[in-house]
């Protein structure tokens, strides 16, 4: 990770899109949870919201949403998408620059959201409970707080391979735009400490010619269910619901989820 501490910086806001335009399995669970929690006078909240995958879509079937990510560069890819949008549209989106840990507003909010894992950036139990203060300042009375992890992977853990191998995640090619993006991933983990040490070797192509090449670097934790319940019990706040997958399945109704999809308010 960068030494200031935020992963998402100039080459990597720069092909973020590219690089996640696979996925899209989230964004209707997002939009319909905003469109049941928030009234019609009431605004969301999107921490880390990146290039407006999740934000934009939220936006655009109805709800006034404000965008917090700590990234400048993830901010002005977003900027840049949201001034292509119609004016009604822009006219229900902020977009700020901020530390989601410390957030102060004096607006409220009827839902703030987290989507696709990022509070596992979050590694340490004071940080996560910083976040989860900042959502309890700013929720407004019936206000819900939801995030996305997945759930840890037992078998890879104990199973991972020593010296770590290089695996593809992503090879998506653009024909409009001659571009092709590859990215190469290794991963270890730290079962003690309960954390996750990614490099991601990135490629970009034009026209089938290597234009450049870097290393990235992203450190994550992973949060056991049990764990999960007992983090949400110490930051004051209570399960409305817990899914395990973006259908609305109950979590413990699932004999192996991949997600764990808390939706909690204080108490």
């Amino acid at each position: 990770m960068a030494n200031d501490g935020i992963y998402y910086q100039e080459r990597e806001a720069e092909i973020y899109d590219l690089e996640y335009a696979w996925k899209n399995d989230d964004v209707n669970y997002w939009v319909e949870l905003a469109k049941e929690t928030v009234p019609p006078d009431g605004t969301a909240l999107e921490l880390a919201c990146g290039t407006l995958r999740v934000l934009l879509p939220v936006a655009e079937s109805g709800i006034r949403v404000v965008g917090v990510d700590q990234s400048p560069w993830m901010l002005a890819k977003a900027k840049e998408k949201l001034e292509q949008k119609p004016d009604y549209v822009q006219e229900r989106v902020g977009l700020l620059e901020g530390d989601m840990r410390t957030l102060q507003f004096e607006q409220k909010f009827n839902f703030i959201y987290l989507p696709f894992n990022t509070f596992l950036i979050l590694k340490t139990a004071k940080d996560q409970l910083a976040v989860f203060e900042v959502a309890r300042r700013h929720l407004a009375p019936g206000g819900v707080f939801a995030f996305d992890i997945f759930v840890p992977d037992i078998n890879r853990i104990a199973n991972q391979p020593r010296p770590p191998k290089w695996g593809n995640e992503v090879d998506q090619t653009l024909g409009e735009l001659g571009l092709r993006f590859l990215r190469d991933s290794r991963t270890t983990y730290d079962p003690l400490r309960q954390q996750i040490f990614s490099t991601f070797r990135m490629k970009e192509y034009r026209d089938n010619l290597l234009q450049r090449e870097w290393l990235s670097d992203l450190e994550l934790t992973y949060i056991f269910p049990r764990e999960l319940e007992h983090l949400v019990a110490r930051a004051g706040f209570e399960f409305v619901h817990c899914w395990g997958e973006y259908d609305r399945t109950d979590f413990w109704k699932i004999h192996a989820p991949q997600k764990q999809l808390p939706v909690v308010r204080p108490k």
